[in-house]
């Protein structure tokens, strides 16, 4: 399937629901994530999925197909190639932050808390078959 989409935001969402170690990692959590994919062309959309997080549980997971203009409390932007690399496990979310591969909008000191629950976001990503 396609990442991102409809039908990829809503496996995510029913895969993260069963993560058991996603529901321990993020139980103080609560907040949105929007996952936005940056265009190689500033004139293209930029798709993206808002996922809506509380306590260890997500609410709802929706596919924008042009996203920029979606509210979100964090936005998580890489480019199509970064995504794949993610979602194959050969980027570390936390140190692509730092290293500037992808770049976060939001409260880092929130975030900084919650390290093993993104990681647990990607974990889970990581085992839903997609094209970015």
């Amino acid at each position: 399937m396609k990442f991102p989409s409809a039908e990829w935001a809503s496996t995510f969402r029913e895969q993260l629901n069963a993560n058991t170690a996603y529901r321990e990692a993020g139980a103080a959590w609560v907040g949105d994530i929007l996952l936005l994919v940056k265009p190689s062309d500033a004139n293209l959309p930029a798709p993206g999925v808002l996922l809506e997080l509380a306590r260890g549980e997500c609410s709802a997971a929706t596919y924008h197909e042009d996203a920029r203009s979606v509210s979100s409390e964090f936005v998580y932007e890489g480019s199509r190639e970064n995504w794949q690399r993610l979602f194959r496990q050969e980027l570390d979310p936390v140190k692509a932050i730092m290293d500037g591969t992808f770049r976060v909008r939001g409260n880092m000191a929130k975030l900084l808390r919650f390290t093993r629950a993104a990681k647990e976001l990607v974990e889970t990503a990581s085992h839903i078959p997609a094209e970015v």
